[in-house]
């Protein structure tokens, strides 16, 4: 009797495997692209696009994985985030390091600088409620650490959902305010020892918002949009005795001081959309 029972046990398990494999390739299969609108040839390489669920089903992420052009089977694998927060990742598939730019919002040619060339990359949307991913019951409402936790789960339905990519040579990169993405994602996948993570990059990246504001200061000095008299002005009131290249401008007390750079940054934001929009 106890050996029907682990015989029938045994048979139930293999069955449940089987059962979950072959669900997973269905979705894999479902996945894959066969199809690029506005790309002709069509793409030699492999590429899915789909849904991966973050900490609960209730977070559905976006994303798109295309393969390497040379030796996919072999090739690491990057992530890709953009940032904002709010940015969708598929700015940077068409318009940065992706497989094909997107030229005047209608035309596709191919990226001879794409980083499939060399790497299966890895685009994923996040949060929920940026480019095509969502939540299902419309509450979008997330945090930095949330954000991390999700994109973590993804990473982890999407090891399911293409279990060749375990052990692969792993790097999680992304700009802007991906430098906060990248690096509470990073802390998640290390604890887990679940990925080979080789190496992290963050392009433009924001660490830090007071120095990021602050930056915003030098940034109209270098660039000609304050008078040489306004820039006086800023050092005397802001800096006091500390070189102005180290000048926090956005952390002074002084009164006469925040008004200056109050001034300043309306200014230069107005005439720089002026500059955008001719």
């Amino acid at each position: 009797m106890t050996m029907c029972y682990r015989v029938i046990l045994f048979c139930h398990i293999i069955l449940d495997s089987l059962l979950i494999k072959d669900a997973l390739t269905e979705c894999r299969n479902k996945d894959a692209v066969r199809f690029f609108p506005g790309v002709w040839p069509q793409p030699t390489f492999n590429h899915f696009s789909g849904y991966l669920n973050g900490s609960n089903n209730n977070i559905r992420l976006h994303y798109w994985l295309v393969e390497a052009v040379r030796s996919p089977k072999t090739a690491p694998l990057i992530m890709w985030l953009n940032g904002g927060p709010g940015c969708s990742s598929m700015e940077g598939f068409f318009s940065e390091n992706g497989p094909y730019n997107m030229i005047r919002g209608t035309n596709l040619v191919e990226n001879p600088y794409s980083w499939n060339k060399l790497a299966n990359v890895l685009y994923l949307e996040s949060p929920a409620g940026v480019g095509f991913s969502y939540a299902v019951d419309n509450n979008i409402t997330t945090d930095d650490d949330y954000t991390a936790l999700n994109n973590y789960y993804a990473l982890l339905h999407f090891l399911k959902r293409f279990p060749e990519y375990k052990g692969r040579e792993f790097y999680i990169t992304g700009e802007s305010y991906a430098g906060v993405y990248v690096p509470l994602l990073a802390l998640h996948v290390i604890k887990s020892q679940q990925f080979n993570l080789k190496g992290i990059a963050v392009g433009n990246g924001l660490t830090n918002y007071k120095f990021n504001d602050n930056s915003l200061i030098y940034f109209i000095k270098y660039h000609g949009l304050v008078s040489e008299r306004m820039w006086n002005d800023l050092l005397k009131h802001c800096c006091h005795s500390q070189y102005y290249s180290h000048c926090l401008f956005t952390d002074a007390s002084s009164v006469k001081c925040q008004s200056l750079v109050k001034y300043i940054l309306d200014n230069a934001t107005a005439w720089i959309k002026y500059i955008q929009f001719i």
